[in-house]
């Protein structure tokens, strides 16, 4: 397991995420991950039917080769999200649609999650089936 590097101020705000972060980092056992890209959505009741538990985005999208040289910010965006615990006007209002330039993960009884293609070069992980140990 990677050495955890705990930000210089945890806030009030932050310390139950870091402290759910790390216990699932922690005794998570994942059996299966899936890798998704812009061209590869997920949908758990087509697929394996077994929701996903953590969100990871390893890559943000490429810079489109005409635009190499410039000094732009890569760029993804997710355009369909569904999880069974994250109400879905919370969904819609923070998760679809809105662009993102870091990578950054999300822990939530996932469903569905779709990648915007247009944006190409984004990678997710998705890890499933995880028990606690």
């Amino acid at each position: 397991m990677a050495t955890y590097h705990p930000p210089k101020i945890i806030t009030t705000q932050a310390s139950h995420a870091i402290a759910a972060d790390l216990a699932y980092e922690g005794h998570g056992k994942c059996g299966e991950t899936v890798i998704l890209r812009s061209d590869s959505p997920y949908n758990s009741w087509i697929s394996s039917g077994t929701n996903a538990w953590k969100m990871v985005v390893l890559k943000v999208g490429d810079i489109p080769s005409p635009l190499r040289d410039c000094q732009c910010t890569p760029v993804g965006s997710i355009r369909a999200f569904r999880a069974n615990n994250i109400e879905e006007d919370m969904i819609q209002q923070t998760i679809v649609g809105a662009t993102f330039h870091e990578p950054f993960e999300i822990m939530a009884d996932i469903t569905a999650v779709e990648l915007d293609a247009l944006l190409r070069g984004t990678i997710v992980i998705l890890y499933m089936d995880c028990e606690q140990s």
